[in-house]
């Protein structure tokens, strides 16, 4: 089976309050697969249409930032397999699939995997993908040149003229090779490798470090949350998070050894899940019943060889959470050309009362442009955004009062006529009459809701070496949502018990 890329699109997204059209900044085929698919593929090989062709295509089919009101049966029905990143594309003349896709950072990158043995399949979504190598291969490169192309608006263009050699090295004739951001490029500056002819370096680490020693372990924690202040509706919440690492050392490189424990500030909630980076060599970790029936997790112990770039060493979930980091409750009264708003917001005790950042929006997406407000909140301040359609309430950096509550009372003003911004998600335009939220937003450094932290006395590097070490900790909110306490709410129900 071949393993190789048909073809490759960069297509810069607008933003959600312009009317700007989305722009290719990069197409790139592959000629030699090209020609193989015709062969392999014969009457049933579909080409591929112009870059101007396929471009309301691919953003029609897979960017959510595409009107999101308009209903297209062969996208929105509900009858239809989900293969998330992986759609089909129906063109003039056939079927592009499998189209893998990300979305990232304001672009959407999108390539066409090369698959074999294909054309005799009338239904193509109940091929099973995992068994097809060429989309995992796609959707690794993807995530490589949006790793590249992380930089500034100002940089952008100069990483673009750059972005054909780096192809060149990460996927040559189409046929990826390397994932790694860092070795692509010091394969690109020629960078020479200073260690002797007796130490080898495996192919993941083709280029050498030399300068400072030093090892930063960062823990990020999210929570994602739904509630709404209702008797037939549960609150539902997932705490998950990753572990990132960045180790410079000189030589082949070293083998660490740290403990991921739970044992930190917070809850002390013991990690359900735990997906580890390739580089690991080992990984302990046992569960410990406790006298009273609880459970209590044992530190883990992970081992591994890192490579030269910052990576993700593990992912992990808890989902033990007995009770919500800021309880809300949030209630909207809509008339036709106002709506009044009341919020209340408790913190909960086993929070770090000390914020970076702590906002609340509250969205109306699906109503026109808001042209005078009025609020009085307990504490911080209340804005408008550009796009004149969200509230912001900035509440500070901490909960003042003694209770650790705030509550804001406000009313809006909506103007006569819509501007015809679209809503940005399917949530979005649920969201009519009573049916609404309020987002909240906030970030807490040197902190986690699970406990989860690395103890710096567990460290362990061999060859032994003296190094600087950097730990840091941040919590914060991933899709932290409040509803509307007299709507509906897009959220899981509670099953009444017989």
């Amino acid at each position: 089976m071949s393993i190789a890329i048909r073809q490759i699109w960069i297509i810069k997204l607008p933003t959600i309050d312009t009317k700007k059209s989305a722009t290719i900044l990069f197409n790139r085929k592959f000629p030699t697969v090209e020609k193989r698919a015709k062969l392999t593929n014969g009457t049933g090989y579909t080409p591929v249409p112009q870059a101007s062709h396929v471009l309301q295509l691919l953003v029609r089919e897979i960017s959510q930032a595409y009107n999101a009101s308009q209903f297209i049966p062969g996208r929105d029905g509900c009858d239809l397999p989900i293969q998330k990143p992986i759609h089909k594309i129906c063109t003039d003349e056939g079927i592009l699939w499998p189209v893998v896709a990300l979305e990232k950072n304001g672009l959407l990158l999108c390539c066409l995997p090369l698959v074999e043995g294909t054309t005799q399949i009338s239904d193509l979504t109940s091929i099973p993908v995992i068994n097809i190598p060429s989309i995992s291969l796609g959707m690794s490169l993807l995530e490589t040149l949006a790793e590249y192309l992380k930089v500034t608006k100002q940089e952008l263009p100069n990483r673009l003229l750059e972005l054909p050699a780096f192809i060149n090295e990460a996927a040559p004739f189409g046929l990826v090779r390397d994932g790694s951001v860092d070795n692509i490029c010091a394969r690109l500056l020629n960078k020479p490798c200073t260690l002797s002819k007796s130490h080898k370096l495996p192919a993941w680490r083709s280029a050498s470090y030399k300068g400072k020693t030093s090892l930063q372990v960062c823990v990020l924690e999210h929570i994602s949350a739904s509630q709404c202040a209702q008797e037939t509706w549960q609150d539902s919440s997932q705490i998950y998070g990753e572990v990132t690492c960045k180790a410079e050392f000189e030589g082949c490189g070293p083998d660490i050894t740290l403990s991921i424990s739970n044992q930190g500030d917070g809850l002390n909630i013991p990690q359900d899940m735990l997906i580890v980076h390739p580089c690991v060599q080992r990984a302990d970790w046992h569960e410990h019943e406790e006298t009273d029936g609880s459970v209590r997790n044992a530190p883990r112990r992970i081992r591994f060889s890192p490579p030269l770039e910052h990576f993700t060493l593990c992912h992990y979930t808890a989902k033990r959470l007995l009770e919500l980091p800021i309880f809300g409750v949030y209630h909207m009264k809509p008339e036709q050309t106002k709506a009044s708003i009341t919020v209340q917001l408790k913190l909960s005790d086993q929070i770090k009362n000390n914020f970076e950042l702590c906002e609340l929006h509250i969205p109306f997406y699906t109503r026109p442009q808001i042209s005078n407000f009025e609020g009085a909140p307990t504490q911080g301040s209340l804005s408008l955004s550009n796009n004149k359609k969200e509230l912001i309430w900035n509440i500070g950096q901490k909960f003042n009062s003694k209770d650790q509550q705030v509550s804001l009372a406000a009313s809006v003003t909506f103007s006569s006529s819509d501007q015809g911004l679209p809503a940005p998600s399917v949530q979005d335009a649920f969201c009519r009459g009573n049916n609404s939220y309020a987002k909240l937003n906030f970030r807490i450094q040197e902190f986690t809701h699970s406990g989860c932290c690395i103890d710096p006395k567990s460290i362990q590097v061999s060859p032994s070496t003296k190094f600087k070490l950097s730990l840091t900790r941040e919590y914060s909110s991933a899709d932290y949502k409040i509803w509307n306490s007299g709507g509906e709410a897009l959220t899981t129900k509670a099953v009444d018990t017989v």
